[in-house]
Parts: structure tokens; sequence; C-alpha cells
């Protein structure tokens, strides 16, 4: 699906366009091979470059060819089956401004719907805008991650730990630890936008992308503390299980052993022999109390030693 748009400073709301025009705003979304071949021959751009935007495990880069400028970024979109996170590319050439996703998504329908004020014949401006869209969809993701990642605390601290609790603690990992390898290549795109060779930027622009980067290294950092706090979560309550088992081992031993006194001592009884004060009539109960005491001593012995 290819849509153009195009809005001005006075009237910065997108008005879809039904032909291109200079300083539009170029918006391709699922594109076959068909319309990427069009693109392509339409605004004299690399078809390759135009491919690597529908590869999904594609990384951040900025490459430059024939005076365009291409910046390959990545999304969060928890949506996706496969992976957390998209690939979107942004070309930046003189006369326009072109994205293409190679999915659907949600990432830039405020600044299309006229939720925030947009200038197509302000590329850079746009283009800062799209970026910072970017940052924005891990910061919100960030949020519900935080807030899973506490409830999920606060149903270990229960007695009724399932392993469902710790399924979902390794879905986490995995989604962060992929936010972690988007958003560090990303970090050395916006270094390599300020020295100005592929863009050109104004001060105030240089401002934008000094604050997107570090709203990125901010991510980052985040990403690192939650990953270590599942990482801190995982170890603890895996030493407690650990614990709680030796326990339970160590109260089965002792029962064991418990049962082994009254178990030997009636085997030597039950033994077709002569033994000790067999003929008297309180031998049961002398035997019985024998069990007992010697069962008691072995359970102050194990009590003393911290054994039960």
């Amino acid at each position: 699906m290819i849509d153009i748009y195009h809005s001005t400073n006075r009237a910065p709301r997108l008005v879809k366009q039904k032909q291109d025009k200079v300083g539009a705003w170029v918006h391709v979304v699922d594109p076959g091979e068909g319309e990427l071949e069009k693109i392509s021959e339409s605004y004299n751009l690399d078809l390759d470059l135009l491919q690597d935007a529908m590869d999904i495990y594609e990384t951040p880069r900025i490459e430059r060819e024939d005076g365009d400028t291409y910046v390959f970024a990545r999304y969060c979109f928890p949506e996706g089956r496969d992976i957390a996170t998209q690939p979107i590319l942004i070309v930046y050439s003189e006369k326009r401004l072109i994205t293409v996703l190679r999915s659907k998504t949600d990432l830039l329908d405020k600044m299309i719907a006229g939720k925030e004020p947009v200038a197509t014949t302000q590329k850079t401006k746009t283009f800062l805008q799209i970026l910072s869209a970017i940052n924005n969809s891990y910061e919100r993701n960030m949020y519900k991650i935080n807030k899973l990642t506490l409830s999920l605390r606060s149903k270990l601290s229960k007695s009724d730990i399932r392993n469902e609790y710790f399924i979902e603690f390794i879905g986490i990992e995995e989604s962060l630890n992929e936010y972690l390898t988007a958003l560090q290549p990303q970090a050395v795109m916006y270094r390599n936008l300020l020295n100005g060779r592929f863009l050109p930027l104004y001060e105030d622009d240089k401002d934008l992308v000094e604050d997107l980067s570090l709203s990125s290294q901010e991510l980052t950092d985040l990403i690192k503390a939650r990953l270590k706090t599942i990482s801190n979560i995982r170890d603890a309550y895996s030493t407690i299980m650990a614990n709680n088992l030796n326990k339970i081992f160590k109260r089965l031993t002792s029962i064991g052993i418990f049962l082994a006194v009254p178990t030997i001592v009636a085997s030597l009884y039950g033994m077709n022999v002569l033994l000790p004060n067999e003929n008297s009539p309180y031998a049961f109960w002398e035997i019985v109390g024998v069990i007992g005491v010697i069962t008691a001593l072995i359970v102050y012995f194990f009590k003393k030693l911290k054994w039960l």
C-alpha cells in the first residue's frame, strides 16, 4: 500500500494526495515486489536497499546513495509472532520523505491521524518526528513490561509457584534482549547523524537528535536494569527452591533413620533363636520402651545439630 501525504507549516495536518508533489511524504506499508519496483523507478531509488527493508532481521544503519540518505531503524512491535521488533526504512531525498514498513502497525498513526502537527515540507523535522515515534514505541512497551515484571514477582511470593511464571519471565527476557540488540546500533546511528554528513541539520535539529540519542541510551540502561532484575529474581528463587529441596531431603533422611531403629530391633527379636528376656511377660513393652528411648535420643541429637 502506497499513500502520499502533504502538509505545510501553516496547515500542519496531513492531507492524502492522489499524485506526488514536492515536499510530500510517501508512506509505504507491506509492499509487494511490484510496488517496490514502482517506487524505485518513480523516485530513482536503489531497489536493493528498498528490498532490505523487507528483511525482518535488518539491523539499524545509515547509507547514502546517489544523494539520497537511507536510514534503517527498528521499532518495537510486541504483537509480532516471531520477533518483537520490526524494521523501518526512512529515505531522505532532496524533494520528499519516503518511509517503508514491512508490516501494518500503529507506529505512525498519531502523525497520520492529525493528532500531532506534521509539516512534510519540513523534511528534517518530519524525519526526526518519525525517529521520536520509534523511541516512544519502546518506552510504551517498557512501561507494560515493568508492570508485568512486578506482577509476576508478586505471584512468586505466594506458596503456589507455577512453571508458567518462569516461562513468562523467559519470554520477557527474550524480548528485552531483542530490544537491546536493536537500540544499541540505533544509538550509533544517532551519533552518525550528528556529524552532518548524512543530513543537513540546524542547531535545533541537532538538539533534537541529541535528545533522541540520550533517550535511546536511557532506554538501553533501563533494559539492562530490567534484565538484571529478572536474572536476580530467577537466581533468588532458584536458591530458595534448592534450599527448600535440601530441607525436604533432610527431613526424609531423618524419618528414614527414625524408622530404621524399630525395624532393626523388631528384626532381631523376630529371629527364631534364643534372645535375652524372651520369656518375660513384659518383653514387648520393654522392647517398645528401648525403641522409644533410642529414637528420642536420636531426635535430640539431630535437633542439637540442627539437622531437623
